[in-house]
């Protein structure tokens, strides 16, 4: 048997670190295992600014727009305050590394549990020690041992960081949604919209996307409707910088909350079924999860207990009652078209005060919902 840990942490994306760090922070002797630990991913990571704030991490982004456009028609649009955060994924890559003490190259593979902790076997047949488990592995979860239903709704996403002559956007703007069709003729099933982030005068990053579909939209469609959508605008494409293509899991099952193992980002169900997105949660409730660990272990908990107390921490009754909500408001924008999308999106969008950001943001609550409505 080689080393033994407090804490083992299979996936160094940004729940993995996120988690790692914290527990690190905490005084747990922490191992963050992964196949490249070292290397910044490479996808746009991005938040409300509402979301990162509360933890100080504004100066680890590149860009903030403090505005969000949702244009609906050529002369129909609304602009909303309410900042969007864009990381710099190297910096934090780097600052949440920075408080990690071990890593280590590898991949897990297996897991056996006994009263006193757990054994891990890597890819290879090393086997290592640790009190508590966290899979941060993504929608892979290799860790967790209860059998799940995968996903079976995706948002596919194709786009690029495009060096150009000029683009029409307003540098203070962020594109949350486009929905302007007119160049595609009648043939718009299934419906796509742009999202698009000037980051400035000639670069910008646009992506072809659309809401939740099953199986999800094909990446050669996505493809063609960007380049038309590009022409349309009038867009001189001169290099592009970065191409980002891939699925988005839209509705993948909460993992068993009595599991040994703790299931942590797009592993844990983290993806808000509404946005997509699962990083502002897992850099809030990194600190959280590591305390009620770190609690637990001092405690002198077993660590079955101890598991079940963080998903307490991480998965409340209020949180899991407003996805069952997001879940069923994905599985209708799967049954309409372009024109009944972007009717539901101005009302939507025409919501009194932030009810709409609260809605999109990864600690909604029927109550927070409610309370973004009382001033009206």
């Amino acid at each position: 048997m080689g080393k033994t840990y407090d804490i083992f942490v299979a996936g160094a994306g940004p729940s993995g670190l996120a988690i790692a760090s914290a527990c690190s922070r905490e005084g747990l002797n922490t191992v963050c295992v992964a196949p490249d630990v070292e290397t910044p991913w490479a996808n746009n990571t991005c938040a409300w600014e509402v979301e990162i704030r509360p933890l100080g991490l504004e100066s680890l982004c590149d860009r903030i727009w403090p505005n969000i456009e949702i244009i609906f028609s050529n002369s129909s649009s609304k602009v909303k305050k309410g900042g969007y955060a864009h990381f710099d994924n190297a910096r934090l890559h780097r600052t949440l590394l920075s408080d990690v003490k071990e890593t280590m190259t590898a991949e897990a593979d297996s897991v056996t549990h006994d009263e006193k902790g757990s054994a891990i076997t890597l890819k290879g047949g090393e086997k290592i020690r640790a009190t508590v488990v966290v899979d941060a592995t993504g929608h892979a979860h290799r860790l967790l041992q209860t059998p799940r239903r995968e996903a079976d709704s995706f948002q596919n996403v194709l786009g690029v960081l495009a060096r150009v002559d000029e683009h029409p956007f307003k540098l203070d703007h962020m594109i949350l949604m486009d929905f302007r069709s007119d160049f595609l003729g009648t043939d718009i099933h299934p419906p796509t919209f742009l999202y698009a982030m000037p980051h400035a005068p000639d670069l910008v990053f646009l992506e072809e996307t659309s809401l939740a579909d099953n199986p999800g939209v094909p990446f050669n469609l996505l493809r063609e409707r960007l380049n038309a959508r590009i022409a349309s605008l009038g867009i001189n494409v001169k290099n592009i910088e970065f191409e980002e293509q891939g699925a988005l899991a839209m509705n993948p099952v909460v993992p068993d909350l009595n599991q040994r193992v703790i299931g942590f980002g797009l592993a844990g169900g983290f993806v808000h079924p509404a946005t997509g997105w699962s990083v502002a949660r897992s850099l809030n409730q990194a600190g959280p999860a590591a305390e009620s660990i770190a609690g637990g272990i001092r405690s002198g908990l077993a660590p079955d207990e101890i598991a079940r107390e963080t998903y307490r921490r991480i998965w409340p009754k209020s949180l899991l009652r407003m996805r069952n909500i997001h879940m069923r408001g994905g599985e209708f924008f799967t049954r309409i078209g372009i024109k009944t999308l972007t009717l539901f999106m101005k009302g939507f969008f025409s919501s009194p005060g932030t009810m709409w950001q609260t809605y999109l943001s990864w600690n909604a609550t029927l109550a927070r919902v409610n309370r973004s409505l009382l001033p009206f």
